[in-house]
């Protein structure tokens, strides 16, 4: 029964709510590819949207039902602005919106998948909301690639850092105001709990500038992979261009 009430990360239990959040993913992804086909995408797109959105504001509403949790249930941690963020996005199309959701999403939003900040096992509401909430996120990320084949360059790096600084900007003096640590660049007071991963960084400030830091490098190294790409590609269209004029 305890394996029900209590949830330890690099578990088996966690292997196997990463691998169905997986699967959920890739499922909504290949049926966005088919209905392309279909030319009945948006119709999919924008129920999912809908979806999203719903979930999020019920998501809140729950979480504070007995009252405003000040400490946990603002919605102001990055998932949560990434929260609405994705449906966003899927529904505007806007580049600035999908930049953010790309990069949020495979930079910040996957680390709650690697190393998730749940206790709590099945027995619990909270561990399907939470893997639900996520889910939610990198799915709507992963179908703006590969369904609607978004394709982040270096101005998109540049969007996603103005974002961020201003999320920065805004949460920051919230966070010294309650001594809450939302997005993991506050400084809560002695006994509130610290993710260990956070807490190695060193004392605040120190910590919120490297957490800071290391998003702007994950940025950066989740652009890359296009990047080489893109360069490949012009690669073979040179030699393919000087194969024909030798011809």
């Amino acid at each position: 029964m305890r394996n029900w009430e209590v949830f330890v990360p690099f578990s088996g239990l966690h292997l196997i709510a990463v691998a169905i959040c997986s699967l959920l993913i890739m499922m909504l992804t290949l049926a966005g590819r088919e209905l392309c086909e279909r030319t009945v995408e948006s119709k999919l797109r924008r129920s999912w949207a809908v979806f999203a959105l719903c979930y999020w504001f019920a998501y809140i509403v729950w979480w504070n039902w007995n009252g405003l949790d000040l400490d946990g249930g603002l919605p102001l941690h990055l998932c949560d602005f990434n929260g609405l963020v994705a449906p966003l996005a899927l529904l505007t199309l806007n580049r600035w919106v999908r930049a953010t959701l790309y990069f949020w999403s495979f930079t910040l939003t996957l680390q709650a998948f690697i190393q998730p900040m749940l206790s709590v096992g099945p027995a619990h509401l909270s561990f399907w909301a939470f893997w639900a909430g996520h889910t939610i996120i990198m799915a709507s990320a992963v179908y703006d690639v590969a369904v609607l084949e978004f394709r982040p360059d270096w101005r998109d790096v540049g969007r996603v850092l103005m974002v961020s600084l201003a999320y920065v900007a805004v949460v920051t003096p919230i966070n010294l105001a309650l001594d809450t640590n939302y997005g993991f660049i506050g400084n809560p007071p002695p006994g509130k709990a610290i993710p260990p991963f956070i807490d190695a960084m060193g004392p605040w400030p120190r910590r919120a500038v490297i957490v800071v830091g290391l998003a702007a490098v994950g940025f950066v190294l989740t652009l890359l992979p296009w990047r080489m790409t893109g360069r490949c590609d012009e690669l073979e269209a040179d030699e393919l261009e000087a194969g024909e004029g030798r011809a």
